[in-house]
This record gives C-alpha cells, sequence and structure tokens, in this order.
C-alpha cells in the first residue's frame, strides 16, 4: 500500500523536483520504477469509437457486481483500490454482495477466460455525494486482496490535482453499459470504446438549460463535473456505464479525467454525458487511501456471503 501510493504521487509531482519528499533510498526507489506501469497498456492496436476493445487495451477497467450482476464499470488505480461512482453502490446491501472482476474484456466472461474476482472490503463516497445529480458523485472500493498487474490488469494514473483538461481535447470512454436507451449489451457482452471530446462546463450548462425547467441562474453542471460528447448527441456513455473511466492520453500516459456519473437519456442533442471530474478529487483520493491503514477491514464476510465465494470458486470465476 505504501509503494502504491507513492507511486501515485511521484507521478503528480513529477516536474517539480522541490515538491518530491521521498528519501531516494534503494528500497522505495523500487517504488518509483513502479510508476511506469500506471496508464501504459502493453496491448497496441489502432483506437476506433464505439467499437470493442481488445484484451488488455484498457487493462485498468473493472466490473462492479452486486449478486453477480453488472451494475457499474471503474478503474484500478492501486494493487487493491478501485474508483467508482458513489451512486453505485445500494446501502441497503451488504459489503458481501459485492464483488469486482478485473482482467477481462467481457462482462460476464467463460470460465476458460483468464479473470481475476476480489470482494470489496471496503467502499467510501466522497462526503458530498447527496443523489445522483449532486457533487461529490465518486467513491474508492478497497479490495480485500490486492491483485498482481499483468498484460491484462495494469492501474490508470491519476490526473495531478486541480488540473482539468481544455475543452475539445478528446478522451475515452469505455463500458459495458446498454448500446441504447433500455437495449443491454447483446453476449458475448465485449467491452465498448468511445472516442469524445471534453466540452467545457459553461457550454455544457448552456445545454443542459435548454428546454429544462431549471431557471438560467442555477447550475446544473456543477463544478466539480465535467462533459464529454458532442452538440448532436449520437455517441455517448449509457445506462451501466456508471462508475467507468474517461481517460486521456496525456504525453503518452493514459489518465483518467473523469468518472461516468450520469446523463439525460443517451446520445441526445445537446444532452451530453456529465462526469465527475478527477481532477477535484485527486488529493481526497490520495489522503483517503493513505489514512486506510491495510489491516483496517470493514469487511465480515456473512455466511451467504461465503456461499456465494465458494459457488464463484466452483464455477471458475474467483
Amino acid at each position: 500500500m505504501e509503494l502504491t501510493l507513492m507511486i501515485i504521487l511521484f507521478s503528480l509531482l513529477q516536474g517539480s523536483p522541490s515538491a518530491l519528499l521521498f528519501n531516494l533510498s534503494p528500497t522505495n526507489a523500487t517504488a518509483i520504477n513502479l510508476d511506469s506501469v500506471c496508464g501504459r497498456p502493453r496491448a497496441s492496436g489502432r483506437i476506433l469509437s464505439g467499437q470493442d476493445a481488445k484484451p488488455g487495451q484498457w487493462p485498468w477497467q473493472v466490473s462492479l457486481r452486486e449478486y453477480g450482476q453488472h451494475v457499474c464499470g471503474g478503474s484500478l488505480i492501486t494493487e487493491d483500490w478501485v474508483l467508482t461512482a458513489a451512486h453505485c453502490f445500494d446501502r441497503s446491501q451488504p459489503l458481501s454482495a459485492y464483488y469486482v472482476l478485473l482482467g477481462t474484456i467481457s462482462s460476464y466472461p467463460d470460465a476458460s477466460e483468464p479473470q481475476q474476482l476480489r470482494a470489496v472490503a471496503k467502499f467510501i463516497s466522497h462526503p458530498s455525494y447527496m443523489h445522483i445529480h449532486s457533487s461529490g458523485d465518486i467513491a474508492l472500493v478497497q479490495l480485500t486482496s490486492p491483485v498482481i498487474f499483468s498484460d491484462l490488469i495494469l492501474p490508470v494514473c491519476l490526473p495531478k490535482p486541480r488540473d482539468p483538461l481544455g475543452h475539445g481535447t478528446w478522451c475515452w470512454v469505455t463500458g459495458w453499459g446498454n448500446i441504447n436507451i433500455n437495449l443491454p449489451l447483446p453476449p458475448p457482452f465485449t467491452l465498448k470504446e468511445l472516442q469524445l471530446p471534453l466540452i467545457d462546463t459553461q457550454t455544457c450548462d448552456t445545454y443542459y438549460h435548454e428546454n429544462s425547467a431549471t431557471p438560467s441562474q442555477k447550475p446544473i453542471i456543477l463544478d466539480d463535473m465535467l462533459c464529454a460528447g458532442f452538440e448532436s448527441g449520437e455517441k455517448d456513455a449509457c445506462g451501466g456505464d456508471s462508475g467507468g473511466p474517461l481517460v486521456c492520453d496525456i504525453d503518452g500516459v493514459w489518465t483518467q479525467a473523469g468518472v461516468v456519473s450520469w446523463g439525460s437519456g443517451c446520445g441526445l442533442p445537446k444532452r451530453p454525458g456529465v462526469y465527475t471530474n478527477v481532477s477535484v478529487y485527486t488529493t481526497w483520493i490520495l489522503s483517503t487511501i493513505q489514512n486506510s491503514a491495510p489491516d483496517d477491514r470493514s469487511f465480515s464476510p456473512s455466511p451467504a456471503g461465503i456461499f456465494f465465494v465458494a459457488l464463484l470458486l466452483s464455477l471458475g470465476l474467483a
């Protein structure tokens, strides 16, 4: 855990040597070498908008599952922490109902396909989160055990604090969500990837006020949100993509700019997808991980949870 935090902090402070607070002893020098892991998938190939992803192309993409069913996306940011949306968890359900699937481009892979499954040890939503359209729709999920990085499982890089990307920057959103309103992703449930430009907050807010009952002086797109898509609509994230990553290639390194949060329909004109701006919460993410001791686990498997894990193991999914 400490090594992972150092990796992230080093990547954030890169280019500012005076801010680097670590002693570069042989022990923690290894952590800096691991910094080359985040945001650098080992799979190659041209990216096509709205197409199936290739194995290993987005190795940080995870599926958050409730009682075995895909409910949201997420992104791996350390060996045992996942970033997702706060609205993805049903607080009426026990933590033992939730699992994270990693290392696969199918949300329902065959037992013979490479994959890893982890139970959820802890779910931490941002304290400002109230409801789906409020600020703070971001959460951290701690896994019960760390994953081992491989060609198919790697973390994404976090952005520098309060360092948003500019209007028109091209980024990519990935997910297993609906391919249209009320039209689920069909078998074999292959991860989709879509290229979208960022839209500045003011323009997006203007779009959302058109044909809206919300007074023009009351913002719909808040300061911790960003938008991506087209004025004409057509290409967008959709239901089931929530919690997944919006990533941008920054100098050859994939950095997570947003978390899929909400929208009005899917692909409607002047209703682009709305994402939680990760750069607003980078400091919160780092401090939360740092303050969560490795043995401070709030997960206590119930008998039903133990049975469910055993069932998954017998099916080859764990």
